[in-house]
C-alpha cells in the first residue's frame, strides 16, 4: 500500500467518525435530549488499521467480524480471545496456530503455547492452545496481531472493535477484575463459551 492510499484510508475513517458524531447530535436534538460531550458513546475501529496505542484507556464493547457475527467483549482479554478463537475455527488457521505454538516468545514468557504452564495470564483458545494475556491493552493487541495473526496469515482487516471512550467507574472496574479473577480460578485459564 502506498502512502497516499494510507492517507485516504485515514481520511475515510475520520469522516466516518465525524459523520457518526453529527448523526448522534442530530438524533439527540430531535429527541429533545441535551447534548453532553462527556457521555459514554460507543466508537469503533478496524483492527490492523488503528494503532493499538489509540485504544489505551478505552473499554471494549464488542467485536464484529467481516461475516457480520458480533460477540460482546467487556474486556480486552475477551476481545483477543474471541478473535483468536474465530481464527482457530478455520481448519487451515488451526493447523498453522498449532504449528506456531511454542515458537512465539515475548521477553520473558511464551506467547503462544500448548499448555498454560509458564504463562502468567493464559487464555485458552483451544485444547492445547493458549495465549499469554498479561499485557496492557497496546501490548496485548500488538502481540496478537504481530506475533500470531500475521505469521499465520489470518486476514483481520475486516474485524471491527466497538469500544467506549470513557474508562468504567471504579466500582465497575473492580467488578470486572473480580469476574476475571473468578473465571481464571475456576477454569485454570480464561475460556469463552
Amino acid at each position: 500500500m502506498n502512502y497516499i492510499e494510507l492517507i485516504e484510508e485515514v481520511r475515510a475513517e475520520l469522516l466516518q467518525v465525524v459523520n457518526q458524531r453529527c448523526d448522534d447530535m442530530i438524533q439527540m436534538y430531535q429527541n429533545g435530549d441535551p447534548y453532553n460531550r462527556s457521555e459514554i458513546r460507543s466508537r469503533e475501529c478496524c483492527l490492523g488499521r488503528t494503532s493499538p496505542s489509540m485504544l489505551k484507556g478505552k473499554r471494549p464493547v464488542s467485536v464484529t467480524f467481516a461475516s457480520g457475527e458480533t460477540v460482546e467483549t467487556p474486556t480486552w482479554k475477551k476481545a483477543v480471545q474471541t478473535i483468536l478463537k474465530h481464527c482457530n475455527r478455520q481448519p487451515d488457521m488451526h493447523e498453522r496456530l498449532m504449528q506456531l505454538r511454542g515458537k512465539v516468545f515475548g521477553r520473558q514468557r511464551t506467547i503462544l503455547g500448548k499448555d498454560p504452564a509458564g504463562m502468567d495470564v493464559p487464555i485458552q483458545i483451544d485444547k492445547n492452545l493458549y495465549f499469554e494475556a498479561k499485557f496492557d491493552t497496546e501490548a496485548l493487541l500488538t502481540m496478537m496481531e504481530k506475533k500470531v495473526l500475521e505469521p499465520v496469515g489470518y486476514d483481520f482487516s475486516g474485524i471491527v472493535i466497538q469500544y467506549t471512550e470513557k474508562k468504567p467507574a471504579i466500582s465497575e472496574s473492580l467488578e470486572s477484575v473480580q469476574e476475571e479473577a473468578l473465571e481464571e480460578e475456576q477454569s485454570g485459564g480464561m475460556t469463552l463459551s
